[in-house]
């Protein structure tokens, strides 16, 4: 999706990385290198409900297992809801500044993903959960839809609700629509949900018989992830308490009352890659190549294999 060096653009997301190892400060028992045990509570598999856990590493002070049953990967321990919601409340506002910065990027992927839903579904009105400064909104409106919004960060609403979107600062709980939605998107959001099953019910409350749900999701299946686990930056100890592989989405989904109309993945991550197996930093080595891997392995292949860096999923409200 990007032909620019990974070193080139992991140097401007470094900012808001920096940003949130200061944010997360706070949290952290220097005595323990890990997070504040009162902070934290134990969890069964998200998808199954079930403790068939695999311990497969430490990062950022976060524990990672993978469920054996559904291939889910998660937190666990993972904070418990009123410290997760006081994190993000209080947490810095550069989403919008990043995305912003890599206009180009982004576009395209937001592109992608609205084309998706628009073969699902004629255009109405569109809920963006966690829609930061409204630059998908943007997209929509100029698209032809009615564009709605729930973003928590009180600058980020801000700056949505002042290009005309109409914009929640609250949960979606807390929220009640005057309108019938057609199509709920969640953009890097859904991994950060704690119950992910809660809320797609929740969700398919909200919309009519055949109504979609949009999911762009960093992917357990990434060959990225995989290949470079702990050093991956899809693990970030605190916010990503969720990765879903397909199997586990697809559990999850028919267990809710979706059906996956369609599933794609994105972001190839090559260069990343290429750097790692060129023994560098994989997001500030020296690589240019974004193109192929593994001696001619391409970006196209790895889409075909479902094995990009994050998901685009369409589900589709079952009657």
């Amino acid at each position: 999706m990007s032909s620019r060096a990974p070193k080139e653009i992991h140097e401007e997301r470094l900012k808001m990385h920096n940003a949130n190892v200061a944010n997360r400060v706070q949290y952290f028992d220097p005595k323990t290198d890990s997070f504040y045990e009162d902070l934290l509570e134990e969890r069964p598999c998200p998808t199954c409900k079930e403790n068939h856990e695999h311990f497969l590493f430490f990062k950022d002070g976060g524990r990672y297992v993978k469920c054996t049953e559904c291939d889910m990967v998660y937190l666990n321990p993972v904070f418990k809801d009123e410290n997760l919601e006081k994190y993000y409340r209080t947490n810095h506002d550069l989403q919008s500044e990043i995305v912003a910065s890599d206009g180009d990027f982004y576009t395209n992927i937001y592109s992608k993903g609205l084309r998706a839903i628009e073969r699902v579904v004629p255009k109405g009105n569109i809920l963006d959960i966690g829609c930061s400064a409204g630059i998908f909104l943007d997209l929509a409106k100029n698209a032809g839809w009615k564009t709605f919004g729930v973003e928590l960060n009180e600058k980020e609403a801000s700056y949505a609700a002042a290009k005309g979107h109409t914009i929640y600062n609250k949960f979606l709980s807390e929220v009640t629509f005057e309108v019938s939605l057609d199509a709920i998107c969640l953009w890097d959001v859904f991994e950060h949900l704690k119950d992910g099953e809660a809320y797609l019910h929740e969700m398919k409350a909200l919309l009519p018989q055949n109504g979609v749900v949009f999911l762009q999701i960093p992917s357990a299946d990434s060959l990225a992830a995989k290949m470079l686990r702990e050093k991956c930056n899809m693990y970030d100890g605190i916010e990503h308490v969720n990765l879903y592989s397909y199997k586990s989405i697809e559990k999850l989904a028919l267990k809710c009352g979706f059906e996956i109309e369609s599933c794609e993945t994105v972001i190839g991550e090559i260069g990343v890659m290429n750097n790692y197996l060129n023994y560098e930093d994989p997001y500030f080595g020296s690589s240019t190549n974004t193109k192929t891997f593994l001696g001619g392995l391409d970006e196209k292949w790895l889409h075909d294999q479902k094995m990009g860096y994050k998901m685009q999923l369409v589900l589709r409200k079952k009657g």
